[in-house]
C-alpha cells in the first residue's frame, strides 16, 4: 500500500511537471478515477519506476488515456426549445442577411450560399485519385480563409515537406502560377495592379508580418499561417495526439491535415501507420471527435479508390472514398475532385459534393490552374437560336453547377453548353 501511495505521489508529479496545459480537473480525474488502471497498463510494457528514463513514451500513454477520459465526461448540452424564442429568432434574422456568413468563407461563393461557410466544429474531406490537386485545393481554402477573413490557420503535412507547403501557399497569397515560381519566371509575368509578379512577391512577404499585427490591434482576430509537420519523430510523429497538441499551442480557427491516410493509430499505444480498414476508420473518428471537441474547423485531404477512374463512377456517391467508408460516416461535407486536362497550362476541376447535411446541389466546377487560378467555371449559355446574348450585346455567361450528379459527366466531360 505504502508502495503505491508514492507511485501516485510521483505519477502526480510528473504529469503536473510535463503536462503544465492540462487543467488541475483532468489531473485530478485521471488521479481519482483512473490511476490504479493506469498505472497497471503501464505495468504490463514496463515497469513505472523508469519513465524517466523514458518520459516521450510516458507522456505519449497519458496523453492517451487523458483523451479516453475526455471522451467518457463530455458534457451534455440540454435545450428547452419553448425557453429558447429569442435564441431561434436570433438565428432566423441572421439567416434573412444575404452574403452574410456564420463560418469561415470558402472561396467560391456558390458553396458559401449553400452552407453559411465551414462551422465550427465540422470535418471535411476533401478526395480525388493521385494528382487530382487535392493539396493545392487545400492549401487554396486555407491561404483564401487567411487572406480575406484573417483566420488563424495551421497545417498539418504529412506528405509534403513544410517547405514545400510553404511555397505554394505564398503563390496562393500572390496569385502566381507556381511553375512560374518553380522556374524563377515571376519577372516576366506583369501583376494586375501594376509592376511584375515578383515584385509583389517581395512586398507581401515584406508587409506580411506587419498586416498581421495590424489585423491583431484593429480586429482582435489572431491572423496567422503555420505549416507544420512531425514527419522525422518517426516513433511518435503523425499521431492524433501529437495533432491535438499543436492545436492546443496554436488554436487554429481552422486546421488542414494533407494526406490523412498517412496518420497514425496511437489508440492502441503503438502508433504505427497502417492503411488497415480498423487503423484509418479509428484516425477518422478521432479526428472528428478532434473537431467537435475544440469547436474547430477540420480539413483533410484523402484518397479516392480506383473505381472513381470510370467515368459512370465518378462524383456519383462516396463509394470512392479509399481505406474507410468510416470517413464517408463521419465526414460533414465531402468533395470529390474530378481532374479535366485541357492543354499543359490549363486543367478544370469539377468538384462533386457527395455527402453533405446542407446542400442542395451535387457540384460544380472550377478552374484548376495551380496557385493561380481555382475561380469558377463559366460557360457561354445557349437556346435553340444559339448563344444567347444580354441587352446589351453581350453574351450571356454562367457558372457550371451541378444539380444533379449525373450532370457531372454530361456538362463537364463533354463540354456541354448550358441550354435554357
Amino acid at each position: 500500500m505504502h508502495e503505491m501511495k508514492n507511485k501516485i505521489e510521483e505519477t502526480f508529479k510528473f504529469i503536473k511537471d510535463e503536462l503544465k496545459e492540462i487543467p488541475k480537473i483532468d489531473i485530478a480525474i485521471i488521479l481519482g478515477t483512473g490511476l490504479g488502471n493506469l498505472a497497471e497498463k503501464i505495468k504490463e510494457k514496463r515497469s513505472i519506476d523508469d519513465w524517466a528514463d523514458r518520459p516521450d513514451e510516458a507522456i505519449a500513454h497519458l496523453d492517451r488515456e487523458i483523451r479516453e477520459m475526455r471522451k467518457i465526461r463530455r458534457s451534455s448540452t440540454d435545450i428547452v426549445v419553448a425557453d429558447s424564442g429569442e435564441t431561434v429568432r436570433r438565428l432566423y434574422e441572421a439567416n434573412k442577411q444575404k452574403n452574410v456568413l456564420s463560418g469561415i468563407p470558402y472561396p467560391w461563393k456558390i458553396l458559401n450560399d449553400e452552407t453559411c461557410g465551414m462551422q465550427d466544429g465540422e470535418y471535411i474531406i476533401l478526395y480525388g485519385r493521385p494528382k487530382s490537386e487535392k493539396t493545392y485545393l487545400a492549401l487554396y481554402v486555407a491561404t483564401y480563409a487567411y487572406d480575406f477573413a484573417s483566420c488563424n490557420i495551421l497545417i498539418y503535412t504529412r506528405e509534403m515537406s513544410p517547405e514545400q507547403m510553404m511555397v505554394r501557399s505564398v503563390c496562393f497569397l500572390i496569385g502566381a502560377p507556381y511553375e512560374a515560381w518553380k522556374h524563377g519566371r515571376l519577372h516576366e509575368i506583369m501583376h494586375p495592379h501594376g509592376g511584375t509578379m515578383e515584385d509583389h512577391f517581395h512586398a507581401t512577404m515584406d508587409t506580411m508580418r506587419a498586416d498581421e499585427k495590424t489585423c491583431s490591434l484593429e480586429t482582435g482576430r489572431n491572423k496567422r499561417l503555420i505549416i507544420t509537420s512531425d514527419r522525422e519523430d518517426r516513433k511518435y510523429g503523425g499521431a492524433i495526439g501529437g495533432l491535438q497538441r499543436k492545436m492546443e499551442d496554436f488554436k487554429p480557427d481552422l486546421t488542414v491535415v494533407d494526406a490523412v491516410y498517412l496518420m497514425k493509430n496511437d489508440r492502441d499505444g503503438v502508433g504505427t501507420r497502417s492503411v488497415k480498414w480498423g487503423d484509418q476508420s479509428a484516425i477518422s473518428q478521432d479526428l472528428k471527435d478532434l473537431a467537435q471537441d475544440t469547436k474547430r474547423v477540420i480539413l483533410a485531404t484523402l484518397q479516392a479508390n480506383r473505381a472513381s477512374e470510370k467515368p459512370d463512377q465518378r462524383g456519383q456517391s462516396t463509394t470512392n472514398l479509399a481505406y474507410s467508408d468510416s470517413y464517408a460516416q463521419d465526414t460533414d461535407l465531402a468533395i470529390e475532385i474530378i481532374k479535366k486536362y485541357v492543354d499543359k497550362e490549363h486543367n478544370e476541376l469539377a468538384l462533386a459534393i457527395t455527402a453533405s447535411r446542407e446542400t442542395n446541389i451535387a457540384g460544380f466546377a472550377i478552374h484548376g490552374n495551380p496557385c493561380n487560378d481555382f475561380s469558377m467555371l463559366e460557360r457561354e449559355v445557349r437556346d435553340d437560336m444559339g448563344v444567347m446574348k444580354n441587352p446589351d450585346g453581350t453574351k450571356v455567361i454562367q457558372p457550371v453547377i451541378f444539380q444533379d450528379p449525373r450532370d457531372i459527366k454530361q456538362f463537364f466531360w463533354k463540354n456541354h453548353i448550358p441550354h435554357v
